[in-house]
């Protein structure tokens, strides 16, 4: 068998998140009363004062996109990489969204179908700094609305890719993916896009409170947690 198409889209946008701060300066005046004859009064003004808000910012390398095509069943594995880049300044929680949009070819079988994983394209998602192994979805969702005409969908949403909020961090993506030897000829022509979206929230207002609190894992909060 020979697979005509199995495509490899990286999704990063920029996102950028502000935490806001009101400042109220209130001015005190003094009156004093002087003889009938003179009054005398001074006035000093304070240097520039200036006050910012903190802000959670993300950035990400020079890959928008890895194309890979004709991949075979020869259990040979095809990497693409990326980074994201957090730079502050306040600390923050980062995430990943998984998401695998895959659809059919001549064969008439979705590439990527998780209820014959021994056979279809084989998914790894890593990451250094930290050193994370992430799951892949095996749930079917609703597809969102660029999603190609025929595909079906499978998301996880908000992996964490550290437990412990973070200052600074450059991370190091790879998407891996192959077929088995064993994999039929129905999965010939068929393709798959999977789309990382990084992204970041403060700690400041947020304990991180997690159904699973585990690096690679989900985080469903139990609590008042919230990505948004």
């Amino acid at each position: 068998m020979r697979t005509r198409r199995g495509a490899i889209l990286l999704k990063r946008p920029r996102l950028v998140a502000g935490a806001g701060l009101a400042v109220s300066l209130v001015a005190l005046s003094l009156f004093a009363s002087g003889v009938a004859l003179a009054s005398l009064s001074a006035l000093l003004a304070s240097s520039g004062n200036s006050f910012t808000a903190g802000g959670v910012t993300l950035s990400n390398g020079s890959v928008t996109g890895c194309p890979v095509s004709n991949l075979l069943p020869n259990a040979t594995a095809v990497t693409c990489t990326f980074t994201t880049t957090y730079a502050g300044p306040v600390p923050a929680y980062l995430a990943v969204n998984v998401l695998v949009e895959t659809q059919a070819g001549t064969g008439g079988t979705k590439l990527f179908n998780p209820t014959d994983s021994t056979h279809d394209l084989q998914l790894t998602i890593t990451s250094t700094s930290p050193s994370v192994t992430y799951k892949v979805p095996s749930a079917s969702e609703t597809c969102p609305g660029g999603a190609p005409s025929g595909s079906a969908c499978y998301e996880l949403d908000n992996e964490l890719i550290s437990t412990s909020a973070l200052t600074s961090a450059t991370v190091a993506f790879t998407v891996s993916v192959k077929l088995p030897t064993t994999s039929p000829t129905g999965y010939q022509g068929g393709a798959a896009q999977i789309l990382l979206t990084t992204h970041a929230v403060q700690s400041g207002n947020n304990t991180l409170s997690c159904q699973t609190t585990t690096a690679g894992s989900p985080c469903t909060p139990k609590g008042t947690f919230s990505w948004t």
